[in-house]
């Protein structure tokens, strides 16, 4: 976006990098299988698990309809979350 501080913007990111990952993985889905679901290019899905890419407001949309799509439900969501923040917290991601 030009000219705006993304930091400046009252919208909160719900999902990261990492999560992606993880959130794929619950529902045992291949990148090209989630990303047919999120209806995002399998390529782009792995640059976007990989941190390559920036997690935009349109991707972050995209995935998050998806996994409404295949019922992953709000505390699945946090419960995955979590799981993540204490890995990055021990250094394993």
């Amino acid at each position: 976006m030009i000219g705006v501080n993304v930091n400046s913007l009252p919208y909160q990111s719900k999902i990261n990098h990492h999560l992606i990952k993880y959130l794929r993985l619950c529902r045992n889905m291949s990148q090209e299988q989630f990303g047919q679901v999120c209806k995002i290019d399998q390529s782009v899905l792995a640059r976007l698990e990989s941190g390559a890419i920036e997690l935009s407001i349109n991707y972050e949309t995209k995935i998050l309809e998806g996994c409404r799509s295949l019922n992953i439900s709000e505390l699945e969501m946090s419960s995955v979350k979590r799981i993540v923040d204490l890995k990055q917290q021990r250094g394993i991601l």
